[in-house]
């Protein structure tokens, strides 16, 4: 697959000689990030929510940025690809708070992976608590095969992808012909980078340490709490007999290809492995053709110590990572890699093994060396000192503060509330519609793209003007034009766009 690819030490060797001749280090760190937030809609004693969809927010099927998952009380928020950690966070914060506006005065956000205990009640109606009738087959089939329990972890997962001026550059230089099969080559290489040290990323931002309802395949003699039952294999993941392969892309998507066809997985999107290539389009063939569009990182437990789900500090960390492993001279060693996650996952959260702090400051230090010769930017090494300070003291790791906060049954319950009602309040207190990303624009600006959103039309934002984009047609506006809001900024988008009114939640089956 890869035959017109220069043999891996000579391509490594090349990438750090193009990236220093051409002066590209501020590219190296100028990656974007994409984030994909799950979170359920809770009532103010834990209990799953059974208010229905905010009537609010357009079709789910066609709004890019609001949607539900699993069932419908368990929002998929979908922020859009930016440059930086700062400015993903910020996006993802301004979708947090429009929800925030929507909920039902009895409704929070469960700032957590794992729900809250669930009576026998609650998980016979989060069965079949889903409108979203184009995906009912794929919804029932998830729900028989791994339970429901198991579908209700929610997460974060973290799209990113290189700058493509970098991308370019080093395709420019390469001496390469297939610029599908290189980007192809560069994004698996860091997808098994990934992969050989997802214990580090577990340990280190692992939060899913309890259990409160019982796992369909789960033992009874598992001990708790644990570092992340969602990253472990009885979490967020395929079954152990069907454990997808990272030792090579063609081989990943030939098993891939026998899977869905022998019908072990439903689709593509079945597999739940740690990190996904992802292209323009859904299938394999068009991964082949056009290739690695980003990468799709599915292994990161909510944040309930961030207001957005996940920290800037987290993203830096990833992003300093892959950046070194693209041009370090090292093939990734995967001999072992899930016995390693499995064994960090399931570890108490105040544990650490000797060879994780052993290998994980070693690993820091060469991250040390790497973003002082190549001059980046002062958030990565905060980001660097904060996953040094975990490694020196487990209790510092999010499961180790979140442990120290348990009930007396052990349970995080009453911590889980507490975090929900403050992260409510605080998005309430906004002075302004959209105020964790565009504060600087006047308030009926941010009305009309809070609208719009809340309407599924698309909004690119710029310093001093926005865009409104729905389909093939585009409103471009200055941020400090007056607005007709008389009927309200709704009612001004709809003007605006009368087509949006044929966006609706068709009950047809769709291909997934």
């Amino acid at each position: 697959m890869f035959s017109n690819v220069t043999r891996e030490g000579d391509l490594m060797e090349s990438i750090e000689a193009i990236i220093q001749q051409q002066q590209l280090a501020g590219k190296l760190f100028g990656g974007f990030f994409g984030l994909e937030v799950e979170q359920h809609r809770v009532l103010t004693n834990g209990k799953l929510s059974r208010h229905p969809y905010p009537a609010a927010f357009s079709s789910r099927r066609h709004n890019p940025y609001l949607k539900t998952d699993f069932c419908d009380n368990m929002f998929e928020l979908v922020a859009p690809p930016v440059q930086g950690a700062t400015a993903a966070v910020q996006n993802l914060k301004y979708l947090q708070q429009i929800v925030n506006d929507h909920l039902a005065a009895d409704e929070r956000i469960w700032p957590l992976s794992i729900m809250a205990p669930l009576s026998a009640d609650d998980l016979a109606f989060a069965t079949t608590f889903n409108t979203r009738q184009w995906m009912a087959d794929y919804h029932d089939y998830l729900g028989a095969k791994y339970g429901i329990a198991r579908e209700l972890m929610a997460g974060v997962h973290v799209n990113f992808s290189l700058h493509r001026d970098l991308i370019a550059a080093l395709f420019a230089a390469s001496g390469q012909s297939d610029l599908a099969a290189f980007k192809n080559h560069l994004y698996f290489r860091l997808a098994q980078g990934f992969v050989a040290h997802r214990w580090l990323f577990t340990y280190l931002f692992g939060a899913s340490p309890v259990l409160a309802n019982p796992l369909k395949g789960m033992p009874d003699n598992l001990a708790f709490p644990v570092r992340s039952l969602r990253s472990s294999d009885f979490g967020y993941t395929n079954f152990s007999s069907e454990t997808i392969t990272y030792s090579s892309l063609g081989a990943q998507l030939d098993q891939l290809k026998r899977f869905v066809a022998e019908g072990k997985f439903y689709s593509l999107h079945e597999f739940y492995g740690p990190v996904r290539l992802k292209s323009r389009g859904a299938n394999s063939d068009d991964l082949i053709a056009h290739g690695t569009e980003r990468l799709e990182f599915r292994a990161f437990d909510l944040d309930p110590l961030s207001r957005a789900g996940i920290s800037n500090d987290t993203l830096n960390f990833l992003e300093v990572f892959l950046a070194y492993w693209l041009v370090a001279d090292q093939e990734a060693d995967l001999t072992e890699a899930d016995e390693k996650n499995q064994a960090v996952a399931l570890q108490h959260p105040h544990q650490e093994f000797d060879w994780t702090k052993e290998r994980g400051l070693a690993l820091l230090d060469d991250l040390d060396a790497f973003v002082a010769k190549y001059g980046a930017p002062k958030e990565y090494q905060a980001a660097l000192l904060f996953a040094r300070r975990r490694l020196e003291d487990p209790r510092l790791t999010i499961g180790g503060q979140l442990i120290d906060k348990a009930d007396p049954d052990g349970g995080l319950l009453s911590y889980g509330l507490k975090i929900a009602n403050s992260h409510h309040d605080w998005y309430k207190s906004m002075a302004y519609p959209l105020q964790p990303t565009i504060a600087t624009y006047p308030a009926p600006a941010q009305e009309l793209i809070k609208a719009a959103i809340e309407l599924g039309i698309k909004a690119k934002v710029t310093q001093n003007s926005f865009a409104l984009i729905l389909g093939d047609h585009q409103e471009q506006y200055a941020a400090n034009q007056a607005f007709d809001l008389t009927n309200g900024a709704k009612q001004a988008v709809l003007v605006a766009f009368p087509e949006q009114v044929n966006y609706t939640d068709q009950v047809d089956q769709v291909q997934v």
